[in-house]
């Protein structure tokens, strides 16, 4: 396998794309899922137990016996395929594609060709672009936005889009340990790289890619009170990964062993 793609599903069972998703298997046999059914109280579980024992090959289920939260779900199902698969890359795309499946592996593709070890993409309305969504969603997310980059400082426009990709010895460092938040997880990711990494080598090694289609598809599975507690949320991250302005020409320290290990010319 070239790629193996975490999917966290809660409580997917009545809008769950599953012929999209057979499509995509049998059209690219070198990608691999790993569905999350994250302590859903549907019939999720059937629902993906099917497509496990209809594409073995392809497709691996972890349950969670309780609703953990998508980005423990990516953790654990991340974890799993690091210790299971031979995946160079690993990513995780929401259950409900709205970022559809091809959006995946055209990114990859960028990745390959730039040897990057980070891609994400990035919900941007540019000319040729086809992004829907409802305009209360986008202006509270740039408002979002703009409290993450202050707490960042690393000028992302879409921290949150659920689409992301990594290079498989970058997955092992930052999907360690448990995050902070149950939903800005995405946000820790990126705080994790500016522990590990410079403000020249992050502009090296990660991208991010508009992507060419989007679709908004029905509710949100956070719900309001998790929206009150983003400014506390980021207050936190702020604190725990002691984030502060990165000079251009701060370098790692000689004793991290990391930087070496990741560079363009150890990917080949």
């Amino acid at each position: 396998m070239i790629l193996s793609v975490i999917v966290p599903c809660y409580n997917e069972f009545s809008r769950f794309p599953t012929n999209t998703f057979e499509k995509f298997i049998i059209g690219n046999p070198d990608v691999e899922f790993c569905f999350v059914n994250d302590g859903s109280s549907d019939r999720t579980g059937d629902m993906l137990e099917f497509l496990r024992e209809n594409y073995i090959r392809n497709v691996t289920v972890l349950h969670l016996p309780v609703n953990c939260g998508k980005g423990e779900a990516v953790r654990r199902g991340m974890t799993l395929m690091l210790k299971t698969s031979s995946s160079k890359y690993l990513g995780y795309l929401d259950a409900d594609l709205s970022t559809p499946l091809k959006e995946v592996k055209r990114i990859l593709d960028v990745m390959k060709q730039q040897q990057l070890l980070l891609v994400f993409g990035s919900r941007v309305s540019v000319f040729g672009s086809q992004i829907s969504r409802l305009n209360y969603r986008h202006y509270g997310g740039r408002v979002i936005a703009t409290m993450i980059d202050m707490v960042l400082r690393l000028s992302i426009y879409d921290t949150q889009c659920g689409l992301k990709i990594f290079h498989n010895t970058l997955a092992n460092e930052v999907f360690k340990h448990p995050f902070l938040s149950k939903w800005l997880f995405d946000v820790e990711i990126f705080a994790i790289m500016k522990t590990i990494y410079s403000a020249n080598d992050l502009a090296r090694i990660m991208k991010e890619i508009p992507i060419n289609e989007w679709n908004e598809m029905g509710d949100s599975k956070v719900k309001f009170i998790d929206v009150l507690k983003i400014p506390f949320a980021l207050i936190s991250i702020k604190k725990k990964y002691k984030i502060k302005q990165l000079n251009a020409y701060n370098t790692l320290d000689s004793s991290n062993e990391l930087l070496p290990s990741f560079t363009p010319s150890g990917l080949k």
